[in-house]
């Protein structure tokens, strides 16, 4: 009996230290089952300090698509933008009053007695003026790499781009060669020629407007340069007006053949910073052949050229974000390597291709001028 009392008393005591536990136990885990292997706790120390922004991922393990969104209502023309050459308030143009002087690049001036009627434009973009105010049966001669407008082939070959056959020139007895390089100024003039020597305008289609007009006065066709010249600065005006509330485009890469690029002392590298394009051979003079290893390193959101398959076939091109965005664009580059009047069709095309269906706003906009 004794021993019964014991026992019993010891199970009280036992009970009482359960009950003791339990309620010394959090509410939210009393329910709660406890895992054999519970993992340990994490660890929220950084050793070093995590950065605001991540870094910049790797250019050939990425697809970066670039996307325009609709800018901002365009602002009116700004005083630094010329709405038009000339504005005659619909007036008929003055004729040519001869005689005529104009100067050239090396500062001589060369007088024009009258119209001269046999031309030798050995300059293509002069060809290309001449034909547009529809004195094309005054070219005697150019030179061979001259191919716009096609009936151009009948036209007499003097030589290529920077070589003349003097002796051929003589034999064509022109009133007028007009050169863009100085070269044979001296030796033209030695054979009595007269040379009106115009710089090329290799990287300023700005002053596209001001030859036209030149022409117009050598030729005698003043109102039709006029037309001509006020039109083209009323598009590239419209493009300029356009860009104003855009500050970076796409990067891109021309390829003018072999990997051949402009810099920006260029025609087109002038064109692609019209356009807001972020040309990747910025820091190159002239024209250079870029290495795979450059194009590969600045990986270009566009490719512009005339050869998609060599980018899209080649094996070292693959992971290019233009490849594998299928934004490789084929354009007339001819017409940009020209200063003449179609130039502005080639920014306006490249601007198409690029920024299409943004950019044809500008194009409607031209419609019947």
């Amino acid at each position: 009996m004794y021993k019964f009392i014991i026992k019993l008393f010891v199970v009280q005591i036992v009970f009482l230290l359960l009950i003791s536990c339990y309620a010394s136990t959090p509410l939210s885990t009393q329910n709660k089952s406890i895992p054999l292997n519970p993992t340990p706790p994490v660890n929220n120390s950084y050793k070093t300090k995590p950065a605001l922004m991540p870094s910049k991922p790797q250019s050939n393990k990425h697809v970066h698509e670039y996307k325009l969104t609709e800018p901002k209502q365009p602002k009116s023309a700004t005083k630094n933008i010329n709405t038009k050459i000339i504005n005659n308030n619909n007036k008929t143009v003055k004729e040519t009053s001869y005689p005529l002087i104009v100067t050239g690049t090396n500062n001589k001036n060369i007088t024009f007695e009258n119209t001269p009627n046999k031309i030798i434009a050995f300059d293509s973009a002069a060809v290309e003026i001449i034909y547009a105010l529809g004195e094309e049966d005054k070219i005697i001669g150019t030179h061979s790499y001259v191919n716009y407008p096609q009936n151009t082939k009948d036209i007499a070959k003097v030589g290529d781009a920077f070589n003349i056959n003097i002796e051929s020139v003589i034999n064509l007895e022109p009133d007028l060669f007009y050169i863009f390089f100085e070269q044979y100024v001296r030796q033209l003039e030695k054979n009595k020629i007269k040379v009106l020597y115009q710089q090329s305008l290799n990287d300023n289609f700005e002053s596209i407007p001001a030859r036209i007009l030149m022409w117009g006065q050598i030729l005698n066709k003043n109102q039709k340069a006029l037309d001509s010249a006020n039109l083209f600065q009323e598009r590239l005006n419209n493009i300029k007006i356009f860009f104003q509330n855009y500050s970076n485009g796409p990067t891109v890469f021309y390829d003018t053949g072999s990997l051949w690029t402009p810099g920006n002392n260029t025609l087109v590298g002038q064109t692609l910073n019209l356009l807001k394009l972020q040309n990747i051979a910025n820091d190159i003079s002239g024209y250079k052949q870029y290495s795979k290893e450059l194009i590969i390193q600045k990986d270009p959101q566009i490719i512009i050229t005339s050869s998609p398959d060599y980018f899209y076939n080649s094996t070292e091109f693959k992971n290019l974000t233009a490849v594998k965005n299928k934004r490789i664009i084929t354009t007339n580059q001819e017409l940009l390597s020209i200063a003449g009047p179609r130039f502005i069709n080639g920014i306006e095309e490249l601007g198409t291709a690029i920024y299409s269906p943004i950019f044809n706003k500008i194009l409607l906009s031209n419609i019947d001028k």
